[in-house]
């Protein structure tokens, strides 16, 4: 086993998991967690290292120390850094700065290996504004299109957003002077798809979110259900199949709705492991 490279990680605590099994096996045989937690300056709490890898939230001063402990340099630190910042944001804002940093960070350039993906997806401004055009086109009346959103968006803001969609060759501007959407695909590279549609979706479930807590007056029907339920693997198997076929229904009732489109919703499925597979 080779020592693993953390660049090639978008998760600080799998880095880290990957960094103990090397460390443990190759460098240090018989390391145990516990031990990490001592020299972490916890002597008395020997699960500490173990509760980071099942999502403890880590302080200022304990990822100074994680990067002490696994010694990266300082290039490295400051992607880890990032990598902590971008799992542990509590808004919108913080997440995607951290983002940007861990794009910038990294050693392998992650921006043209995924090419227009990855600048499409960054913003979700984007996409709102590219499934608004294909309701509502404009010509340079940049408010009213913004007025139609009920997210946050300002005129400068959609003006900007069409000129990177103009650029990307996904809107276009027509003998008429009204902006529209193009006939253009967009596909994620696989060096970044996994990364740059984790942000996208934890940006849309913030809207989600936004949209529970803050619901203004007037607002248009909406409909979100929640379950918590116990399942066997297999249960759970069968659930995850028939969400790939109700998403794929989903976009087909979408793309072959015979009444034209007035109007742009965010429809989401999810499921999400609350406890672990081992048995207590």
């Amino acid at each position: 086993m080779s020592e693993p490279v953390i660049y090639e990680f978008h998760d600080f605590r799998a880095w880290l998991a990957a960094w103990y099994s090397w460390r443990s096996t190759e460098a240090e045989p018989g390391l145990s967690k516990s031990e990490v937690s001592r020299r972490l300056g916890l002597p008395r709490t020997r699960s500490y290292f173990t509760d980071i890898l099942r999502g403890k939230g880590v302080s200022a001063v304990f990822v100074e120390r994680l990067v002490d402990l696994t010694e990266l340099n300082r290039s490295e630190a400051k992607y880890f850094r990032a990598l902590v910042r971008f799992s542990q944001a509590t808004d919108r804002r913080e997440r995607e700065e951290a983002f940007d940093d861990i794009v910038a960070l990294n050693r392998v350039p992650w921006a043209k290996v995924a090419g227009d993906s990855w600048e499409y997806y960054k913003d979700w401004r984007n996409q709102l504004v590219r499934a608004l055009l294909a309701i509502h086109p404009i010509s340079d009346d940049w408010d009213a299109l913004a007025r139609r959103s009920l997210l946050p968006i300002s005129a400068v803001e959609v003006k900007r957003t069409l000129a990177t969609l103009e650029r990307l060759g996904m809107v276009e501007r027509g003998p008429d002077k009204f902006w529209r959407v193009a006939q253009a695909t967009l596909s994620t590279g696989t060096a970044m798809k996994e990364q740059i549609l984790r942000q996208a979706q934890m940006v849309q479930l913030e809207h989600i979110r936004d949209d529970l807590l803050h619901p203004p007056e007037g607002r248009p029907v909406r409909k979100v259900t929640t379950s918590v339920i116990s399942i066997s693997g297999s249960g759970l198997d069968r659930i995850l199949a028939r969400m790939d076929r109700l998403r794929a229904e989903i976009r087909s009732l979408a793309h072959r709705d015979p009444d034209p489109a007035d109007r742009v919703y965010l429809v989401a499925l999810a499921a999400v492991p609350l406890t672990t597979t081992e048995s207590p």
